[in-house]
């Protein structure tokens, strides 16, 4: 899959949700190798470019639109999509598309109200979850995460002989506990 990834492609929401997945599994994983490692930092640069004024503006507008009082001015919305873009200049585009997607859906019980540059700031943050997880995973140097290669499991009888050197008899259940 890391060959997949790098040549992610941000303005495809699959391909996002990929590379979401991608990062996500890797922080739960014990086991991180160095080159897995390389792929996420590169997915998350990737994930992590910011967006485009204009095109924040136009999305903005565009999530306004059902909300506008008719008789504004253009100019007073020229001001209030600037203040929009610097609201969320610090989110790549795709965030901004899902938070103002998410805004509009079934899942946010507040979708009849006008939104503010905060609420979908707000939901911009949750989109970025595992991008920032990541980020501060690799500032900690992967703290936490083992270095070695993952071993093979244990034999169960293995595993009694461990037990047994260590002192260690399980109870027995059925006929053996009879005896």
């Amino acid at each position: 899959m890391t060959t997949a990834l790098a040549t992610l492609d941000i303005n495809q929401p699959a391909q996002v949700d990929r590379g979401l997945a991608f990062i996500t599994q890797r922080l739960r994983s014990q086991h991180v190798a160095p080159a897995e490692r390389e792929a996420v930092a590169n997915v998350v640069t990737a994930l992590s470019q910011p967006c485009d004024p204009v095109r924040t503006m136009a999305r903005a507008a565009a999530l306004l639109e059902p909300y506008y009082d008719k008789g504004t001015p253009q100019s007073i919305r020229e001001i209030e999509m600037e203040d929009w873009a610097d609201a969320l200049d610090r989110f790549p585009d795709w965030a901004i598309d899902r938070a103002c997607k998410w805004w509009k859906s079934a899942a946010n019980p507040d979708r009849r109200k006008r939104p503010l540059e905060g609420d979908i700031e707000a939901r911009c943050k949750v989109e970025m979850m595992a991008v920032r997880a990541a980020e501060i995973r690799e500032r900690s140097g992967w703290a936490g995460v083992a270095n070695e290669a993952p071993r093979d499991p244990v034999s169960p009888e293995r595993a009694n002989e461990i037990l047994r050197a260590a002192g260690f008899a399980p109870k027995r259940f059925g006929a053996e506990a009879a005896e």
